[in-house]
């Protein structure tokens, strides 16, 4: 196979993958709760009390939560207008192999901020759960 027809089966992959991830958040963002509900399959409160957060916890718990979601949403609307760019190239008249590459790439990137944004949360949570709500945590982000 030419180069060009894997970029594009390579493309379409991510695509297929890019909208799927996507279908669940906007899912989840229109029910409210959006990554809360990918995370774990439940709303912010309901992890709270899954957690058994005591008040002083939940009040750091939600002041630690506000700027990640908004970081993770705002990251999802930006790599759904990726996706969309790169669709509209690759099932255009003349499908441009760099730009494809190019959306590709900046869904790769903003997908890693995702996935460091996640990882220093969960560490910045850490510090303010004890032991067995760790625990709790933990199986609850590996049930998912």
């Amino acid at each position: 196979m030419k180069t060009f027809a894997w970029k594009i089966i390579l493309a379409i992959s991510l695509l297929l993958n890019a909208g799927v991830i996507a279908g669940a958040w906007l899912n989840g963002w229109r029910t409210g709760g959006a990554i809360e509900q990918a995370l774990f399959g439940m709303g912010h409160e309901q992890v709270a009390e899954r957690l058994a957060l005591d008040p002083a916890q939940r009040e750091r718990w939600h002041a630690a939560e506000a700027g990640f979601l908004r970081e993770l949403n705002d990251a999802g609307a930006r790599i759904e207008a990726h996706r969309q760019r790169m669709v509209r190239e690759i099932l255009g008249a003349q499908p441009d192999a760099a730009v494809i590459e190019r959306e590709r790439s900046a869904i790769f990137a903003l997908q890693e901020a995702q996935q460091r944004a996640v990882i220093a949360q969960l560490a910045r949570e850490r510090e303010m759960l004890r032991a067995d709500q760790r625990a709790a945590l933990a199986d609850l982000l590996l049930s998912r």
